[in-house]
């Protein structure tokens, strides 16, 4: 059977598909990591509380560090609300800037998925895992209202469709970088697993390995450092799940993230920020 000169066969589409260059994956990862980490402590929390006339002792890559002795309860609930708050602000922007730039660089636009998409399975974690098990910004948050049962059951059920809403886009917005039908189902299958397990791992032990260099508590490498961060992104294990079907939309060749050594000098400046200034957490 003929093929159309506008179709290109199976055999063309596979022999034009750039690899993915993981190494650039990795380093994406790292910064969209840092830059959710001071999303969440410094912009959120930190800014907030200086805007309220607070003073925070520290900041890291976990935790704000801040005395709320004599503060009203209405000002530390804000700061408390506040890092997640910042997290869905960013994720609005990026989300938007990933609906804007439709054909723009493959490394960027992966940068935009992944980092909408992590800030609000981070977000939607925050109000679930935390609030339900009595810890975290949201417990300190609801201490002191009334019928605290009721307003953490509320936060939970808001924490589950924000992260229902990070799978909805997730999945969608993946699909791009897995291409159409004719690169085979088997080869977008291996594409998403690259594309999620990759940032999955890379994220949780850097965050991991951050949190230890921190000198609060040793609690925080297990709760904030891998509690939140593998379990907190387990969600981005559940894309899979649901990433079966590619809509007749999506391009036959997928974007690729290629090698890129501007993104991995990127990566290499948030892994020693991430080790040596926020791990330890600032000012020392």
């Amino acid at each position: 059977m003929d093929v159309s000169p506008s179709t290109p066969s199976k055999t063309a589409v596979q022999s034009i598909v750039a690899h993915i260059d993981l190494l650039t994956v990795a380093a994406i990862t790292i910064v969209c990591s840092l830059l959710g980490s001071i999303v969440h402590e410094a912009l959120g929390h930190g800014l907030t509380a200086l805007l309220l006339g607070l003073h925070p002792q520290h900041v890291s890559t976990v935790d704000l560090g801040i005395s709320y002795v004599g503060v009203p309860d209405w000002k530390r609930r804000i700061v408390n609300a506040a890092g997640c708050g910042a997290q869905i602000l960013a994720a609005l922007i990026t989300f938007g800037l990933l609906r804007l730039i439709k054909r723009g660089n493959a490394n960027t636009r992966y940068f935009l998925w992944l980092f909408t998409t992590n800030s609000l399975f981070s977000v939607g974690g925050y109000l679930m895992i935390p609030t339900l098990f009595g810890f975290g910004d949201w417990e300190s948050f609801v201490r002191g209202l009334p019928s605290p049962d009721i307003w953490k059951i509320g936060l939970v059920l808001l924490g589950v469709l924000i992260s229902l809403l990070g799978l909805f886009l997730g999945v969608r917005y993946l699909e791009p970088f897995a291409g159409r039908a004719t690169t085979g189902p088997e080869a977008r299958r291996r594409r998403r697993l690259k594309l999620i397990f990759t940032p999955y791992l890379v994220s949780g032990i850097v965050a991991t390995l951050a949190s230890v260099f921190n000198p609060t508590s040793p609690l925080l490498i297990l709760i904030s450092g891998a509690a939140a961060s593998f379990g907190g992104n387990a969600f981005l294990l559940f894309i899979l799940s649901f990433a079966h079907k590619t809509p007749a939309t999506t391009s036959e060749i997928p974007l690729t993230p290629t090698r890129d050594w501007l993104w991995i000098g990127l990566g290499i400046v948030a892994l020693f920020v991430f080790f040596f200034v926020l791990g330890p957490g600032l000012p020392r």
